[in-house]
């Protein structure tokens, strides 16, 4: 009886040790198998520039060379091509993210996952040397141009304005200690002007963009009115009309985290009893068009370009604005949905993106009899940039002369908006066009 008893549990044990052979053995192939449909597809598909999702340029297949592979460079260019092009790449994504919330975590790819539906970009360390570099050129600039007013604005990002919807114990930059230590690098040449009291006091509203990165109108509306103060150039007493754009944006940080459980609103502000026809060129592109807002980007995934279609290395407004008032506005994209409320004050608003921008800003000064500048940044984005110091270092270049005398006739202002025949200062405009 007991040899029987072991007989039969001998062949049980064979059977499962057989059962499981086979199990990781289907197993083992059902693997091959998709990591083989994997590098196919991986193999066959088209390569992207450029994701909509996370509205950045995507890496592209790096050149092989011996140099590049023993200097490692290949690989690492390698690496982040693969990321960027890997097949079905966002559903990984957001695969992750219901990982990450599963296992208890509040951080997706760089991305807090805040309370009440708020999404926050993690704050990334500065780099102070560089960061000290383009201060230095800023102050310089400033002092090569003592008798303009020259601004420095640094709007705090929404991990610092509404810690209360950051995740608990999530790190977060104290940007007030960061805003003292850049103004201290800038010495008294910059007029500073704050925006963390005003932002502060209406933390409360709907300041930021819950799925994106940048503020909304309503946040620059209160910035602008610490600006129009500081800055002296009035404000809109008589308020303005709203107007809702788009209700169902979701926002870089949604794609780059993978969440989607939020929708943001997007408005523009237009000035109450103030009419100001105004044209904007984009320089580089040759584009001219006569609104702030391309709504056609309204239909994008990144429904915030509807402020300029995005970022460009220049732009060129020139407004009815009887007042002789020149504003050149150093920026990032922080400022595309501030222009909207600095328009009625100035004759022309000349904005440059120091980060696209190779041309002359001396000559651009000189140009246009520029009367104001203004630096604004959002916090992260300056401590971040590398581009200030050199577009700011440049040498004064002579501007070239146009043999054709139609072109220079009132070209600093197109199709002639302030509709006078005095052009001082704006003559030149076409050759930095």
């Amino acid at each position: 009886m007991a040899l029987d008893e072991r007989k039969r549990k001998s062949d049980r044990r064979k059977a499962v040790q057989q059962w499981r052979k086979g199990f990781y053995s289907k197993l083992a192939k059902i693997f091959v198998i998709a990591l083989a449909v994997v590098m196919v597809l991986n193999i066959i598909k088209r390569d992207k520039s450029f994701s909509e999702a996370e509205n950045r340029v995507l890496a592209k297949r790096p050149e092989l060379s011996w140099e590049s592979i023993k200097s490692g460079k290949y690989m690492t260019e390698f690496e982040s091509y693969v990321s960027d092009q890997f097949v079905l790449r966002n559903q990984w994504i957001t695969l992750k993210l219901y990982e990450d919330k599963f296992l208890g975590k509040r951080e997706s790819n760089g991305v807090y996952l805040g309370k009440k539906g708020y999404l926050m970009e993690v704050p990334a360390d500065p780099d102070w040397e560089n960061v000290k570099r383009n201060v230095e050129s800023m102050s310089e600039f400033a002092e090569r141009h003592s008798d303009i007013p020259v601004y420095m604005s640094l709007a705090p990002n929404a991990s610092y304005i509404l810690k209360d919807k950051m995740p608990y114990g999530a790190p977060a930059r104290d940007q007030a200690a960061d805003i003292r230590e850049v103004n201290k690098m800038a010495g008294d040449k910059l007029q500073k002007i704050d925006l963390i009291n005003v932002l502060n006091k209406h933390r409360q509203e709907a300041i930021y963009y819950k799925t994106d990165h940048h503020w909304t109108s309503l946040g620059a509306y209160y910035a602008f009115g610490q600006l129009a103060k500081e800055m002296e150039i009035g404000n809109t007493a008589g308020g303005y009309n709203i107007y809702t754009v788009a209700d169902d944006f979701q926002g870089t940080l949604a794609s780059k985290s993978g969440y989607h459980g939020s929708e943001d609103v997007v408005q523009v502000y237009e000035p109450k009893g103030i009419e100001t026809d105004y044209i904007v060129m984009y320089v580089e592109e040759g584009k001219k068009s006569t609104s702030l807002y391309e709504s056609g980007c309204l239909s994008d995934k990144d429904k915030y370009t509807v402020f300029f279609g995005g970022n460009h290395a220049r732009v060129d407004i020139s407004t009815t604005q009887k007042e002789r008032k020149n504003l050149l506005l150093f920026k990032d994209s922080y400022a595309n949905c501030m222009v909207q409320f600095l328009l009625p004050y100035y004759q022309n608003i000349i904005m440059i993106d120091p980060r696209y921008f190779y041309d002359s800003v001396e000559n651009i000064i000189q140009s246009y009899s520029i009367t104001d500048v203004l630096f604004l940044y959002n916090v992260d984005t300056f401590l971040g940039d590398n581009s200030i110091a050199d577009v700011l270092a440049e040498e004064i270049k002579e501007p070239e002369k146009e043999e054709n005398a139609e072109d220079e006739e009132g070209s600093g202002n197109p199709d002639g908006m302030n509709g006078e025949e005095d052009t001082e200062g704006t003559e030149d405009t076409d050759t930095q066009q």
